[in-house]
């Protein structure tokens, strides 16, 4: 697969800051857990990333980019060198243990995902959207947020949204979201329904989507504040 240039940019940008800070040691002293943003096929959760990373200043990796890296051979050990040895050996520990019992067919892909998500979250200061990040990490260190809505108000905003008939948005919605359902049972052996899996489950159906950060931002000051230096160990 053939990275699209913009892509390269970021994670080029991205090792460039966060080896600087590793050797300036400013990562360990400012952490800040991440944000996980599950969501249904027109909830608008990639809405909400970006309203959220810009208020907190926070780097917002959506599904495209984290998939990118995850299938560009090396990207993710790239990523993981940004880490120290002590931290490295915690990632690699960690994907070794979640892979264990996944199939041959997905085990690869899954394990330089998770290396991926795993490395993102050691960092912090990030939000990450889909591909089942908040199974990959641990709940001491991310807030995770689920957005979703009643089929019948998707179907309405994504025909709008893209010029669609009514029963093409309709059909896209159901196929977004089964195809999505389907990748993290596969890959996490669970349902990501589930709302035990999430610390919120908003629905923006009556909600602006400036509200529902506003609910997330308030969520997260409250589990995370005031900001300690957290110990890897």
């Amino acid at each position: 697969m053939t990275v699209p240039r913009s892509i390269d940019r970021i994670l080029s940008d991205q090792i460039g800051l966060w080896s600087l800070q590793q050797r300036e040691g400013v990562a360990r002293r400012s952490y800040r857990p991440i944000i996980t943003i599950s969501r249904t096929y027109g909830a608008r959760g990639a809405e909400l990333a970006r309203i959220l990373g810009e208020r907190l200043d926070f780097s917002v990796w959506d599904r495209e980019i984290v998939h990118a890296i995850a299938e560009k051979r090396g990207e993710d050990k790239r990523l993981l060198e940004t880490l120290d040895e002590h931290r490295r050996s915690q990632v690699d520990e960690t994907v070794r243990s979640l892979v264990l019992g996944t199939s041959a067919t997905n085990a690869g892909y899954l394990k330089s995902l998770l290396r991926v998500v795993r490395t993102i979250s050691q960092h912090g200061s990030a939000i990450i959207v889909g591909r089942g990040a908040n199974f990959a990490v641990s709940s001491e260190r991310a807030l995770r947020v689920r957005v979703d809505a009643p089929l019948e108000w998707r179907t309405a905003g994504l025909a709008h949204r893209f010029g669609w008939s009514l029963d093409k948005a309709r059909r896209e919605a159901v196929r977004m979201d089964a195809e999505r359902d389907d990748f993290v049972r596969h890959s996490f052996r669970s349902d990501p329904k589930q709302p035990a899996h999430y610390d919120l489950v908003l629905n923006p159906e009556y909600l602006s989507m400036e509200q529902i950060a506003d609910i997330v931002e308030a969520a997260y000051e409250a589990r995370f504040s005031p900001v300690k230096t957290l110990e890897f160990a």
